[in-house]
């Protein structure tokens, strides 16, 4: 396979948490993955549809400020998927708050994608819309026009903090706190104290070594 070019993005608004912004470029640099942060009170989506616009790279990939790789092989799969498929892949998620609330899609926390593939789809937006949530409607396009995709579904998530959970169709349930096949960890809610803390401590844990899904929920026990 011919060598590809890739750029990594994560946007945060300027009152996110210092430490939460550290813990995440602690994992970034641990696995040497460079990361261009845009610091800016922007609409996730529509700012992703700028980054797209603008990247000159075969794939771009995005993270979430709460969402890190918890090993460098994920990274390595993904980015060899989206390039022998000329697609896209991201965790799992469905909007369980928009009917038919059963439509698993590519969510952007951890979103790869071939940047051709996306201008020849008419540069589908990852804004909200009525009928989707952020990143939805490119799942949705690239559904109606035929083009195959990956999601990584959620293996396990944390009982702590108390926190809300949400169905993921007929596969099982995700949390705060959110394992996905691979290696992806996402904070969901990342932006409530109570969560913070899980979000530090889970990105020392990936750095030392030590992290593990032992102790965590089944996605998959209902």
């Amino acid at each position: 396979m011919n060598e590809v070019t890739i750029a990594l993005h994560t946007l945060y608004w300027p009152n996110t948490e210092a430490d939460i912004v550290k813990a995440h470029s602690d994992v970034m640099n641990h696995f040497d993955l460079p990361v261009g942060y845009t610091v800016q009170q922007a609409p996730h989506g529509l700012w992703m549809d700028n980054v797209l616009e603008q990247c000159q790279t075969d794939i771009v990939c995005f993270f979430d400020i709460d969402c890190v790789p918890t090993n460098k092989q994920v990274i390595h799969d993904a980015i060899q998927y989206v390039a022998r498929t000329k697609s896209f892949v991201g965790i799992s998620q469905v909007s369980n708050h928009i009917k038919p609330c059963s439509h698993i899609f590519a969510a952007p926390a951890f979103f790869m994608i071939w940047r051709n593939t996306w201008l020849q789809m008419n540069k589908p937006t990852f804004a909200e819309q009525v009928r989707c949530d952020v990143g939805e409607n490119v799942s949705y396009t690239a559904e109606m026009m035929g083009i195959k995709y990956k999601t990584l579904f959620p293996t396990h998530y944390c009982r702590q903090p108390e926190g809300e959970r949400w169905f993921l169709h007929s596969y099982g349930e995700y949390g705060i706190g959110t394992h996905f096949e691979g290696g992806i960890f996402h904070l969901y809610q990342g932006r409530m104290p109570q969560n913070q803390e899980l979000f530090k401590n889970t990105c020392a844990a990936i750095i030392d070594g030590t992290f593990t899904t032992d102790g965590m929920k089944d996605c998959r026990e209902i």
